[in-house]
């Protein structure tokens, strides 16, 4: 396990938000750390959204590029590392579907509103502790929600619509009766 010189300490051991200045710092084991740490969950959310594992794999190559090239823009006081990346990591994986989407036909892009249906995430296996135990609070906070609030919360986060567009969406399902 690569060690910071100037502490002698491991990576391991050191917070995320000390890993992140050490990205400030240019220091490419620092990255590295943070990409050991996050990638499974990172590559499991871009996985969700994008459903090609090799587009989901270059949203995750894309995540970890802009944390390098923009770590300053990390603010301790507005979120947590793994939040912060998570959401690095969306908006990423979105701006590769909206791409996607912009190249298609319309008519496709339709077919594929209509279609409905959202897959459950699928397993994330990380070893940090924090992000299993927030990971259950969400299920547990989720358990309580209805099927159709569940859709709407996967349609914003997932799929990057907006309000307008998920009433839009909502009306053709009840147009179409399903």
């Amino acid at each position: 396990m690569a060690s910071d010189p100037s502490t002698s300490m491991p990576f391991r051991a050191s917070d995320d938000s000390a890993l992140v200045q050490r990205v400030l710092d240019r220091r490419q084991e620092a990255l590295a750390e943070l990409y050991d740490r996050y990638a499974p969950l990172l590559l499991a959310v871009t996985r969700r959204i994008l459903t090609t594992p090799a587009e989901a794999e270059e949203a995750l190559r894309e995540t970890f590029l802009q944390v390098w090239n923009q770590a300053e823009r990390y603010d301790s006081g507005r979120s947590s590392v793994s939040a912060w990346l998570v959401l690095v990591a969306r908006e990423r994986a979105l701006e590769r579907l909206r791409q996607r989407r912009l190249r298609e036909r319309p008519a496709a892009a339709a077919a594929a509103l209509s279609e409905g249906g959202v897959e459950p995430l699928p397993g994330v296996y990380v070893e940090s502790a924090a992000v299993k135990e927030r990971r259950q609070r969400v299920q547990r906070a989720l358990a309580g929600v209805s099927a159709e609030h569940k859709e709407v919360l996967e349609l914003a986060f997932f799929e990057g619509l907006a309000l307008t567009e998920i009433a839009h969406w909502f009306e053709i399902v009840l147009l179409l009766g399903f």
